[in-house]
């Protein structure tokens, strides 16, 4: 039960300062919303889109690929975003640095999902 408490409280202090921008082709204007980056690369995001009618909840999952030795920049792997309409959309990400990835997917419906999270400056 104790767990339970604690870990929003350590997402929500992780997401400090994270943010996440993305579109979809079928909904009007940017998706905007928070990020939270994993401990071992990828992480979950959260995007709405401009009315607050849609929301999409997404999954990072941690890299398969580390191309790299000692850096995060070019680690890869796939994931999941489940959306407030039922879509669920799977995706591909990529990290940029340790501290932002972008990735992107498409619905059942072919509508293209394109994301990214990244620190705020």
């Amino acid at each position: 039960m104790i767990a339970a408490l604690i870990a929003p409280a350590v997402l929500a202090a992780c997401a400090f300062g994270y943010q996440a921008r993305g579109s979809l082709s079928d909904v009007p204007g940017e998706m905007s919303g928070k990020g939270y980056p994993g401990n071992r690369g990828g992480g979950r995001f959260v995007l709405v889109d401009r009315e607050g009618r849609l929301s999409c909840d997404g999954l990072a999952l941690p890299p398969r690929v580390s191309p790299t030795p000692d850096s995060c920049a070019g680690e890869a792997g796939d994931g999941v975003v489940h959306c407030s309409d039922g879509r669920e959309i799977p995706v591909r990400w990529e990290a940029i640095t340790c501290r932002s990835f972008r990735g992107s997917g498409e619905d059942q419906r072919g509508n293209r999902l394109i994301f990214r999270v990244d620190r705020n400056r």
